[in-house]
């Protein structure tokens, strides 16, 4: 679509796009905190899951064009809140989650915001996706000719 009707960043980055399905992020952290009280040393584990969804049919925004073949999306306000998607590898030419690495266990490992996170595998396929309006003009111009005589 990009090169059929041949848009450029700035026609790209005032569409409104959708993502086709779920986007699911998880990042799991854990540390040891110690301390001591009343003699006895203490020993306390700190876990946490944080996980982000992203729902079918959320809009974003372009932030940025990234060559040919990748864009930035926008879900939220934030700094480096943003997912890449691409049509790398992909001969429909559609453009969907792009990670630094695909892992079958652990899925796409990707960054948002200014942390590590890993997309679930399902998030591999989601893809953008725009809404198209198409108009069609028609015109018709017609002249009656009257004809010419002598005078």
């Amino acid at each position: 679509m990009r090169e059929k009707y041949k848009l450029d960043s700035e026609d790209l980055k005032s569409l409104q796009f959708y993502v086709s399905g779920d986007i699911f992020l998880t990042r799991y952290t854990q540390g040891t905190q110690k301390g001591t009280e009343d003699g006895a040393l203490n020993l306390i584990k700190d876990q946490v899951l944080e996980s982000i969804l992203i729902k079918s049919g959320t809009p974003c925004l372009i932030k940025e064009v990234i060559d040919g073949n990748r864009v930035t999306m926008t879900f939220e306000d934030g700094d480096n809140r943003y997912l890449v998607f691409g049509s790398l590898k992909n001969r429909d030419g559609a453009y969907t989650l792009q990670a630094l690495d695909w892992n079958k266990e652990l899925g796409g490992k990707l960054s948002y915001g200014d942390k590590e996170y890993f997309a679930s595998s399902e998030s591999r396929g989601a893809f953008l996706y725009l809404k198209v309006k198409s108009l069609n003009r028609f015109r018709e111009d017609q002249k009656v000719v009257k004809g010419k005589t002598l005078k």
